[in-house]
């Protein structure tokens, strides 16, 4: 089969003003939906994905809380822990850190500054992330604590968990109730 060259196409074209005609009318319609469809209802957004996520009310107290009952009912289904209860402490609050932007100018000096989303926004800095507070120390108090190999179980669990030293955590003997 032979591919006609372009000059064939376009003498055709020039000479049938019925396919020039089309072509106008189609080129026209083009033009004319890409107009329409600023006007057009677009599809609902997804809510999950197209907002963007808001920074929830972090409370020190609600994490170090949440901490606490999850490293409790770990700690209980240690093999000879028993009744279990655990304190964590907190060194510091939870920070924001922002985003900056450096510049080093030519005498050697850096000018940092933070980058400003919206000058009227309550806080408008780019927030680069919100940083969780560090724990401080952790005691544990277990029915099964007279155990050294209970001890040193819930020991490595806590330091495996929380990232402090041994030196920061405390397992003892829960007082018999009653």
């Amino acid at each position: 089969m032979k591919i006609p060259s372009l000059q064939a196409l376009r003498e055709r074209m020039v000479g049938d003003k019925r396919l020039v005609n089309w072509a106008v009318i189609a080129g026209i319609a083009g033009m004319a939906l890409i107009a329409l469809s600023e006007w057009l209802p677009s599809a609902p957004p997804d809510e999950t994905a197209a907002q963007p996520s808001e920074p929830s009310s972090f409370s020190v107290s609600d994490y170090e809380e949440n901490l606490e009952q999850r490293l409790e009912a770990l700690i209980r289904q240690v093999d000879g822990a028993g009744e279990t209860c655990v304190m964590v402490t907190l060194s510091s609050s939870a920070y924001t850190v922002y985003a900056t932007d450096s510049e080093t100018r030519s005498d050697g000096s850096v000018r940092e500054e933070h980058l400003l989303l919206d000058d009227e926004a309550s806080d408008p800095a780019l927030v680069e992330t919100t940083r969780t507070p560090e724990v401080q120390g952790v005691a544990v108090l277990c029915s099964g604590a007279d155990s050294p190999d209970v001890q040193a179980k819930v020991t490595q669990i806590v330091q495996v968990l929380t990232g402090i030293g041994a030196n920061r955590i405390t397992v003892e003997r829960m007082a018999q109730q009653g």
